[in-house]
């Protein structure tokens, strides 16, 4: 059974489940702006982008931190407190002197960092901002605006982030787990074809603190610079303790990316690299873009409302905004890739899914829960763009609005899929339109059941 939702892709209001499956799609719509116009600038031409640091209100990049636990006292210590005390060091990176001590008194909602690095934790508190309780066994605190630099010998480019501290007191007693959520970066304005672009760039808070080579680039249209954004967690050791449906929109984040020193965007293949990396925030950080000549392959995308697509795992990271259904863009092979679709409020992106084998390959520290890993498409999904050859990428809409029905035990399960462009599945993103999709259930024209599918 096909019928028209609202308008667009949108969210549909109720249909009769008259068999197994039933259908909902919108109009072929594309938005789209010619970007595909090569640039006459000349190879090695330099443009530089002034960046300047900035903070936001939101975290944007979620890092688990390791803790050791100490059981004898620091040398210089803060007053003792009622409640639980836990004693132990931050390690950032492989390198000691990153390492920072910490004092959590959790009855006085206080944490004391070392940011010296002196052994001396009296003074540096920061009071809990946002306190969440499980039970009366668990402990969950943050502090926020802690402000941190890597390496610590040489008084690395400047940071923000907040520190979220838990314990579970029945199960791992003394034992604290900390999350460190990245709040700042530093961002400029590139121009390419007339169009204006925001740049930034992120540190790397796990592998090497404070290199922006080992951390995330931002590239979106300027006129998106105020729009919340996400990073993207891309290894196990980032895994939150939130559904996987959740992290899927963090690994496949559309604005900002690992980062990588050759990109494409605007029609321009560019390599990336920086001055000297600023010490303190008032200092300047200028993002260098030299033009490279590369060879161009034609891609063909057959679906719509792609707001920005994202390839990456070839020569070039791929960035294209509201792309036409054709467009040239570097040769190579590109896997994976990420696709973010807008029409009106309505936001979706392009959900990879769990692992082939369907099971869990992290185990979440606070919970011990078995937590799955999303996996990129499967290798044979891969684009590749040849140079004789036009190559096909069917993403985006229009969507289309699935429901399997299996019965089991005397109950009929339902199972809901949002699927767009060669049979890709998508989730709408929070923000857009959440009304979720109705269904009734009748028999002979007469209803016996009705209901809504839950996010989640």
């Amino acid at each position: 059974m096909r019928w028209l939702p609202r308008e667009g892709w949108t969210w549909p209001g109720s249909a009769l489940l008259a068999a197994a499956v039933f259908a909902v799609t919108g109009p072929d719509r594309a938005l789209a702006r010619d970007d595909s116009a090569q640039s006459g600038t000349p190879a090695g031409t330099v443009t530089t982008v002034p960046l300047a640091y900035q903070e936001t209100s939101y975290p944007f990049l979620f890092r688990n931190v390791p803790v050791e636990r100490r059981l004898v006292p620091f040398p210089k210590e803060p007053a003792v407190a009622p409640g639980p005390v836990v004693r132990g060091v931050l390690k950032f990176g492989g390198n000691p002197s990153n390492a920072i001590p910490y004092v959590w008194q959790a009855g006085a909602k206080k944490l004391f960092l070392d940011l010296k690095r002196n052994q001396d934790l009296v003074a540096g508190a920061f009071p809990a901002h946002v306190l969440w309780t499980a039970g009366p066994s668990f402990l969950y605190q943050m502090f926020t605006n802690v402000p941190l630099s890597f390496p610590a010998s040489s008084a690395g480019a400047p940071m923000v982030v907040d520190l979220r501290f838990s314990m579970d007191i029945a199960r791992h007693p003394g034992q604290a787990f900390c999350n460190a959520a990245l709040r700042s970066y530093w961002q400029g304005k590139a121009t390419r074809e007339g169009h204006d672009w925001q740049v930034g760039l992120m540190q790397n808070l796990s592998d090497q603190p404070g290199s922006f080579q080992h951390g995330q680039l931002l590239l979106r249209p300027w006129a998106e610079r105020t729009n919340r954004f996400s990073a993207a967690c891309e290894v196990p050791e980032d895994t939150l303790a939130v559904p996987w449906e959740g992290k899927n929109w963090m690994v496949r984040a559309s604005d900002a990316f690992a980062f990588s020193p050759k990109v494409f965007f605007e029609g321009h293949a560019c390599q990336l690299d920086w001055s000297a990396e600023p010490r303190g925030r008032e200092e300047g950080l200028a993002l260098r873009l030299t033009e490279q000549p590369t060879a161009l392959g034609e891609l063909r995308i057959t679906g719509s409302f792609i707001d920005r697509l994202v390839l990456t795992g070839g020569p070039y990271v791929v960035v294209l905004a509201q792309p036409p259904a054709n467009v040239r863009v570097p040769l190579g092979r590109y896997h994976p890739y990420r696709v973010w679709l807008k029409q009106g409020k309505g936001e979706a992106y392009f959900n990879f899914g769990l692992p082939q084998s369907g099971m869990a390959n992290v185990v979440e520290e606070v919970s011990g829960s078995q937590m799955p890993v999303l996996s990129p498409p499967r290798p044979e999904e891969a684009v590749v763009v040849e140079e004789q050859r036009v190559a096909v990428l069917a993403v985006g809409g229009p969507l289309t609005n699935c429901v399997s029905a299996t019965h089991r035990e005397g109950n009929l399960r339902l199972s809901y899929r949002l699927l767009g462009a060669g049979g890709g599945e998508y989730r709408m993103a929070a923000g857009g339109d959440r009304k979720p999709p109705q269904f009734t259930i009748g028999r002979s024209c007469k209803r016996i059941a009705s209901g809504q599918f839950e996010f989640g």
